[in-house]
């Protein structure tokens, strides 16, 4: 599972501009083992005060059957108004509690610490390391 984000400065208007308050982390996953139906991200927490993620569902990030595709969702974040101000989120590092759900019905609760891989972009190359793979 890889981590990025996206800068809002206006609703549907995606920049760089680290100056914008509001923006979206994008969870890209990809199957490590063939019986894997998804993974369900329960909570997201940042480990800078300066960025509030509210999570109003779950995320689930879903894979077909018998595909390698990748699968990515996202949950908005803003930077709050007290803060505000120019925030890169280069080696920013978010702490996720997930499970992983079998085939069969078998699930395995994880929690881990995600790096931030930098700047969305649809075509990120999937030869990056997952950070979580056991």
């Amino acid at each position: 599972m890889n981590m990025y984000y996206r800068i809002q400065e206006h609703p549907g208007q995606y920049s760089g501009s680290l100056r914008a308050t509001h923006g979206a982390f994008i969870f890209r996953g990809e199957r490590f083992r063939d019986d894997i139906i998804n993974i369900v991200v329960k909570d997201v927490r940042c480990m800078d005060q300066k960025v509030e993620v509210k999570l109003q569902q779950i995320l689930v990030l879903a894979f077909k059957e018998n595909a390698k595709a990748s699968t990515e969702v996202s949950v908005r974040f803003r930077i709050g108004s007290d803060k505000a101000g120019k925030v890169d989120l280069k080696n920013y590092k978010v702490k996720i509690d997930a499970v992983v759900n079998y085939q069969g019905g078998e699930k395995k609760v994880f929690h881990a610490v995600l790096p931030m891989f930098g700047l969305y972009n649809h075509h990120h190359s999937s030869e990056q390391s997952d950070s979580i793979n056991n």
